[in-house]
């Protein structure tokens, strides 16, 4: 491939570093970096969906974290939100813990993330800000098979937003502690944020449509009760809610589907949706 986006991804970096490997490509998106990179292609958008606000990147993404064939398409929705090449000092990435058991957060070990298309550096000064807050811990343990933050970094890599990045699994705690760390990031314009979450898991087509309709419109409204059941990522995501309703910011719905609609049958589905802030 002759692209010189996908030729230049792979950046060296030192190799005594400790490396989080990709745990989930072959699985959830392919392992072949032409095959991704093609996949990636076509799932991001060349221009951004019309809106109000395209004309500026946003603050933050809501994006689901499923297996590219079901998902990615709506992540894509996303990302091709940011202009190609964007510069930010640090992408903070939240989602949810589904492998250990994890009360409050964790920050990886890691000095970088590896995917198909390269690695990206963990920015260790932005961990150990963070790391005085009592809600965070160290573990590499947490993030070793945890998909959440890795299904995004192709996105980043594909739009040339290989910034340093801040990974950080987030397992209960209460919203109004997690948005006194969102907050911060969301009112500096060197920072992005991206919350990784699916919306309902597991009902009818039908009951799931109803369902994540009512949890679009807490989302839209930035009510930060979303429960586990109606969204996976709910803390993570609650804590972005309560920090844009504090800033008074603007939610924008960019697409909203699930699993039934894509590759899945439609008698047990899992919910996606898609958000900007601004």
């Amino acid at each position: 491939m002759s692209d010189p986006i996908h030729n230049s991804i792979n950046s060296p970096i030192n190799s005594s570093m400790n490396i989080r490997p990709a745990a989930v490509a072959g699985f959830f998106y392919p392992e072949d970096k032409d095959d991704l990179y093609a996949m990636l292609a076509r799932m991001v958008p060349e221009k951004p969906p019309i809106h109000f606000h395209a004309s500026n990147n946003p603050k933050a993404l809501i994006v689901p974290h499923a297996g590219y064939m079901y998902s990615g398409a709506i992540a894509g929705q996303g990302y091709g939100l940011l202009r190609k090449g964007s510069v930010y000092d640090a992408v903070y990435l939240f989602g949810p813990n589904h492998r250990v058991a994890l009360h409050g957060c964790a920050l990886p070990e890691s000095d970088a993330f590896e995917t198909p298309l390269g690695r990206l550096k963990v920015d260790q000064k932005a961990v150990q800000e963070l790391l005085k807050s009592p809600l965070m811990i160290m573990s590499d343990e947490v993030h070793a098979q945890e998909h959440c933050v890795e299904v995004q970094l192709p996105f980043l890599q594909f739009m040339r937003i290989d910034m340093p990045i801040v990974p950080v699994v987030v397992g209960e705690c209460p919203a109004s502690e997690i948005a006194d760390i969102i907050e911060p990031l969301l009112n500096d314009p060197t920072k992005l944020v991206i919350i990784s979450t699916d919306l309902s898991h597991f009902h009818s087509y039908s009951n799931a449509v109803k369902i994540d309709e009512r949890t679009g419109l807490k989302i839209m409204n930035a009510d930060h009760d979303i429960q586990p059941t109606e969204a996976c990522g709910c803390h993570a995501l609650n804590g972005l809610l309560l920090a844009v309703k504090r800033q008074n910011l603007t939610i924008e719905k960019i697409a909203m589907c699930n699993s039934g609609d894509t590759a899945g049958d439609q008698d047990r589905v899992v919910g996606y949706g898609c958000y900007g802030i601004y």
